[in-house]
């Protein structure tokens, strides 16, 4: 069967998550600790945050969960009294859907040029919000190039699940098995693999090599790679 489409996750895949989620992070646990460095830390800690080496933890909930899934692990470390996790949800969405300022890992209007040229649908799967998802991608002028953009709010559920895959599947009319599913995370190629989908491992994330291995069909360094990986299928 040959391939109709590519859907690709967003953060660490087409953007530097570092870059891009590192201060928005930072910003919203120094405004819910009250500027106490402390408690900030507490929170980026309970998060994901590796003090040690002062970076991101692969797979932890501030790079693959979603607003929810953060808001109920920080509430759970301020005092009783702030503990209002759909409070928390709702300001953590309007803060993460602005004043973001994206770094791509790649020329992604270039590359969804080329993938375009070779006649495949494009789309981005994340589990940011939709608002997010624009706020990121908006600035870099990509979004008439992809014919599916969900987030996990936007009713297919959230990754590891299949739901974002098997829409993008039918957005554009295709069998999930003529779709790839591009991703840096375990969750994405889970919900690749679980909508019958060709999965495809990038090392531009926090995940190695070894972790991603056993769900993905192809690894590749990133996703200025795929056209090679390509013209090989």
């Amino acid at each position: 069967m040959s391939l109709a489409g590519i859907l690709f996750d967003k953060d660490g895949t087409l953007i530097d998550y570092a870059a891009t989620w590192d201060p928005a992070n930072w910003r919203a646990a120094h405004f819910f600790a009250d500027g106490r460095q402390d408690v900030a830390e507490a929170l980026m800690a309970a998060g994901g945050w590796d003090r040690e080496n002062d970076r991101m933890l692969p797979g932890s909930p501030l790079v693959a969960g979603t607003v929810e899934e953060i808001a109920a692990i920080w509430t759970s470390v301020l005092p009783p009294h702030k503990r209002d996790e759909r409070a928390m949800a709702s300001l953590l969405h309007v803060m993460m859907a602005t004043d973001i300022a994206s770094e791509p890992l790649t020329d992604l209007h270039g590359l969804f040029g080329t993938l375009r040229g070779l006649g495949l649908r494009l789309g981005v799967a994340t589990n940011d919000t939709m608002a997010g998802a624009e706020a990121t991608l908006g600035p870099l002028e990509v979004m008439d190039q992809l014919d599916f953009v969900a987030g996990y709010d936007s009713g297919h559920g959230a990754k590891p699940g299949p739901g974002m895959v098997l829409a993008f599947a039918d957005h554009i009319g295709a069998d999930p098995a003529a779709v790839m599913m591009v991703g840096d995370s375990t969750h994405d190629l889970e919900a690749g693999r679980a909508a019958g989908s060709v999965t495809v491992g990038v090392l531009s994330g926090d995940a190695p090599e070894e972790v991603l291995a056993p769900f993905a069909d192809h690894i590749l360094a990133d996703i200025a790679g795929l056209p090679s990986l390509l013209s090989r299928l």
